[in-house]
């Protein structure tokens, strides 16, 4: 019975042993979670580029004070120069005046009228005439430029003027190596429409003297500049008419391929004008602003010579076809004349030359 036992313990002990040789190894479940990837490194942003700076504007060139024009050299300093021109119909043509960067026409006694021509830089222009005596309102309108007057002779009350003020002009009586006669027309028209002077001979005059020809200290130009002077909110002026007198009108007529005014002379009351022509390059007078002054003109006690009053007022500016009523003033003789807007700001003329007509307040003027 031992032995049995003892066999039945021995085998149990080899099944035993079997089963424990052949028992595998539990692997533990893999995880049902899944594993979130690590994000990528944020992107640095790139840098916006720096901007480019804005280029600095170049500084604007030299002008001509008298037109707001480009110029080579500054001219600013150099006094510019105003010639008397004879305006009666046996006279014309005028040399000179279609260079003209300002033109300011005023009647003179017995309803003709003188047109004082002014240079910035006369270098070039040529010759000048025919040259005829000033008045003391033409004197006041040169003092107020600080400009050189080329002329021959003076009413009594303009030579007191100049003497009193020892303002000092290029009149042919004291510089008679400056004019000349033409012979063909002395000839044909008389001694008072032959005298003619020229740049050429007045630069090389004023190269070799001392006559002043650069402003005094402190002199500005009144004028200022837009590059289209047409005024905003104006009215039509197409054409402008400006009647001094029975004898001499004046006319602008508009041209809008040149944006210019074409200037026309007409007399006796003619309903129809002639080109007003410059003889030395035998093209019509063109201007870009046109500027009337209406103001009180009478007669000198002596009962021919005429003044007027040349203080302040209000007056028309026309330029681009348009018009508009402005204010001016003058007021000492010295001081320049001066445009502003109605608003009292200062009017800009449009940049080319301008011709100013000082009329009687009593003197039709026509805009259409």
């Amino acid at each position: 019975m031992k032995k049995w036992i003892a066999l039945l313990m021995a085998l149990a002990m080899v099944f035993g042993l079997a089963a424990c040789g052949n028992k595998t190894e539990e692997v533990p479940a893999a995880s049902s979670v899944v594993e979130e990837p690590e994000p990528a490194p944020a992107l640095e942003p790139e840098p916006e580029p720096e901007p480019e700076p804005e280029p600095e504007p170049e500084p604007a060139g030299p002008t001509n004070p008298l037109t707001g024009e480009a110029t080579e050299t500054d001219l600013s300093a150099n006094r510019p120069l105003a010639v008397m021109l004879n305006t009666l119909k046996k006279a014309m043509p005028q040399s000179g005046c279609g260079s003209a960067d300002m033109l300011i026409e005023i009647p003179e006694e017995g309803g003709i009228t003188r047109v004082m021509a002014v240079f910035q830089d006369p270098t070039g222009v040529g010759n000048l005439g025919t040259i005829r005596s000033t008045r003391e309102y033409f004197v006041f309108m040169v003092m107020g430029l600080d400009a050189m007057l080329a002329h021959c002779g003076a009413s009594t009350t303009a030579n007191d003027i100049l003497s009193q003020t020892g303002y000092a002009t290029l009149d042919a009586m004291s510089h008679g190596d400056l004019y000349w006669r033409d012979k063909d027309r002395k000839a044909r028209l008389g001694t008072e429409h032959s005298m003619y002077t020229s740049t050429d001979k007045i630069q090389e005059y004023l190269a070799g003297s001392d006559f002043r020809t650069t402003h005094e200290d402190g002199f500005t130009s009144p004028y200022t500049f837009a590059e289209d002077g047409t005024p905003a909110g104006g009215a039509s002026a197409q054409s402008v008419n400006v009647a001094f007198s029975g004898y001499k009108s004046t006319a602008f007529a508009y041209n809008a391929e040149t944006k210019k005014y074409d200037v026309s002379v007409k007399y006796n009351g003619a309903a129809d004008g002639s080109a007003y022509v410059d003889a030395n390059t035998d093209t019509q007078v063109a201007v870009t602003n046109v500027v009337v002054i209406p103001t009180s003109q009478s007669t000198k006690e002596d009962g021919v010579l005429q003044e007027f009053d040349l203080t302040s007022g209000t007056g028309y500016y026309a330029c681009g076809g348009q018009y508009v009523e402005i204010n001016w003033a003058k007021g000492d003789m010295n001081a320049p004349m001066t445009f502003t807007n109605k608003d009292g700001t200062p009017l800009n003329l449009g940049v080319g030359s301008t011709y100013i007509c000082i009329c009687d307040t009593d003197s039709p003027v026509e805009f259409a």
